[in-house]
């Protein structure tokens, strides 16, 4: 039943068996797993896309949110300026993009909103992601701990009592 499985291979030599220095990143073990009858399915290696290309690490960008924004929830929008490929698909030209976000109620700070290969784009790579990191504004009178609101008062011993 094993060897039905896995299309009478042995699914463990893909871990034990000694390649001969061919193997460049120490990713080849997982790029292909045979699924016996079910056909096989392959991962490309790393960050890298079945062209050859690398994706750009993420784009990381501050998105400044208020406590009553927090509070409501609230929607931004991000003008971003990136590098796409011309018809041509060897010349780039910059182009201006607004990006909506839909800030939710009660988002933490450091929540990250992530818009998929809108970074630059050449020839020879993937565009990469653009991240937006939550972060709140300073707020005059109150502060947030989590998902608590902190009202920070002085109040003196005879006050107290």
């Amino acid at each position: 039943m094993f060897a039905e499985f896995f299309a009478g291979r042995n699914p463990f030599d893909t871990f034990f068996v000694q390649r001969n220095g061919d193997d460049d990143d120490g990713d080849e073990a997982f790029s292909t797993f045979h699924l016996g009858g079910f056909g096989s399915v392959s991962f490309p290696r790393g960050p890298r896309g079945h062209d050859g290309r690398r994706q750009d690490p993420p784009v990381l960008y501050d998105l400044r949110v208020s406590l009553e924004e927090i509070y409501s929830g609230c929607t931004k929008k991000m003008k971003i300026s990136h590098k796409r490929l011309n018809p041509d698909g060897k010349t780039v030209r910059n182009e201006d993009k607004i990006l909506t976000i839909e800030v939710k109620r009660g988002w933490k700070e450091g929540t990250k909103i992530t818009f998929p290969k809108e970074g630059d784009q050449t020839p020879n790579n993937i565009p990469a992601d653009v991240v937006f990191v939550l972060k709140d504004k300073p707020h005059e009178v109150f502060r947030r701990e989590g998902s608590d609101i902190v009202f920070p008062a002085h109040i003196s011993l005879r006050e107290v009592g």
